[in-house]
């Protein structure tokens, strides 16, 4: 890598190179999981980021997203959210009770992942109750065949975004 001097010819190069190319760039977030582990009553997404803000984890992402929509020209820049049976009407809720936190209509896409079965150790065998097998979230592996699946990879590729 690369040490650079803030505010030196070099690095103002690098940046203003780097804003032009952040206006072809999209933003995925993986929310498939709850908030269980962290002791939190809800979705991860909805946890408050700062105990003295208390505005969510999407907020800010979102108001970081706008930021740089902003900072670098861009017209809109895409949001994707890859969501699980435990998170999808739960995220699609906060997300209409904030008004999509600022974003504009159709700046966020919602992809649900799919179920695979469950294994239930390292031989690779299947986790299952009562003879049915149970199935779980894939994953985050799972985020590019579903942007693929879900039409969203072309409509960004149709759309400029590059990276």
């Amino acid at each position: 890598g690369e040490v650079l001097a803030a505010n030196t010819p070099e690095f103002l190069s690098m940046e203003a190179s780097g804003m032009e190319q952040l206006k072809s760039a999209g933003f995925v977030l993986v929310a498939g999981g709850l908030g269980e582990r962290l002791g939190y009553d809800g979705i991860k997404i909805a946890l408050p980021l700062y105990e003295s803000d208390r505005r969510s984890f999407m907020h800010i992402y979102c108001q970081h997203i706008l930021t740089l929509q902003q900072k670098c020209g861009a017209t809109q820049l895409p949001l994707a959210i890859m969501t699980s049976d435990d998170t999808h009407k739960l995220t699609q809720k906060l997300l209409r009770d904030n008004h999509d936190f600022g974003m504009a209509p159709g700046q966020i896409r919602i992809m649900k992942q799919n179920k695979v079965p469950a294994l239930k150790d390292s031989s690779a065998r299947f986790a299952a109750k009562g003879g049915v097998i149970e199935t779980k979230p894939h994953g985050h592996g799972d985020v590019h065949t579903l942007m693929h699946q879900t039409g969203t990879s072309r409509a960004w590729l149709d759309a400029g975004v590059r990276w």
